[in-house]
């Protein structure tokens, strides 16, 4: 049966986290590492697929104006950018377990696929709570 790999995809503790940034993510501005060191710090990120992908919703910032400042409603409005694409990263990875469990795949799922999956598991939850 189909497994993910467990490098990127393991748990991980804070210390280790914070050396995979320190290590991997160097060439990006101490805005960027600030924002995703603090996300680490509050148990946001917990792998380092996740790190990545904290990543990915910061890279716009390495473009940040030096002068500009970084106020409050933008920490707010990246920290929430971090936190909906990692809880749909989350979401994503357990549609996909969970059809690789129903099925028995010996391969991972197409992406399409496991989409359609999780709209009929948000569908059929509506239909419970309505």
């Amino acid at each position: 049966m189909y497994k993910k790999c467990e490098h990127y995809n393991s748990v991980l503790s804070k210390a280790e986290l914070e050396k995979e940034l320190s290590t991997h993510y160097r060439g990006e501005t101490d805005l960027v590492r600030c924002l995703m060191s603090r996300k680490i710090q509050d148990g946001t990120i917990q792998t380092r697929h996740e790190l990545g992908t904290a990543n990915e919703e910061l890279w716009s910032l390495n473009d940040w104006p030096e002068g500009h400042g970084f106020g409050s409603s933008d920490f707010y409005h990246y920290n929430l950018s971090i936190d909906k694409a990692i809880a749909d990263e989350r979401a994503y990875h357990r549609a996909e377990a969970e059809l690789v469990a129903i099925n028995k795949l010996e391969q991972a799922p197409k992406f399409e696929t496991v989409r359609a999956y999780m709209k009929i598991n948000e569908k059929l939850k509506e239909g419970m709570v309505a």
